[in-house]
């Protein structure tokens, strides 16, 4: 009769240790999914911003006004013999302007004279990496600026 209540404590402790396995495990893998779903928002927010603003920059560019005079005062401008040209505005994490030793995202602008059309690029990528595959989003697009009368 003494054997009975420590087979049952035996298997009530068994039954307890697997719960709690159980439950430490489903709650791994939904803390993973949590993580997960944190870096994709996070992400496509940087997306949504950064087409926000290489839409804003390739509107001012097809709008036909002077380009280099609506862009910010802490962009790099640099403008070569052969009429092109290449501007870096800078941003910091919360997409705010700011200067280059700041900057956690940059906009790279450049303008290419391809006979009677100007060929914009606009490239949205993180600043802190120079190669393509830091490229966030980017936008290619034509002007044909209206003839001198």
């Amino acid at each position: 009769m003494k054997g009975t209540p420590a087979k049952r404590s035996s298997l009530f402790l068994l039954e307890l240790i697997i719960a709690i396995l159980f439950f430490s495990l489903t709650s791994a893998v939904c803390v993973q999914i949590f993580v997960r779903a944190h870096l994709i928002s996070r992400q496509t927010q940087e997306l949504i911003t950064a087409l926000e603003k290489v839409s804003g920059f390739s509107e001012v560019f097809l709008a036909g006004d002077s380009f280099s005079a609506l862009l910010p005062e802490d962009a790099s401008v640099s403008e070569n013999a052969d009429g092109s040209a290449e501007y870096l505005v800078f941003y910091d994490k919360n997409w705010q302007l700011c200067s280059s030793s700041d900057a956690t995202y940059e906009i790279q602008i450049r303008i290419d004279p391809q006979g009677a059309l100007l060929h914009g690029t606009f490239t949205a990528r993180s600043a802190s990496d120079a190669d393509d595959a830091s490229v966030i989003y980017s936008r290619e697009t034509d002007y044909c600026p209206e003839p001198a009368q």
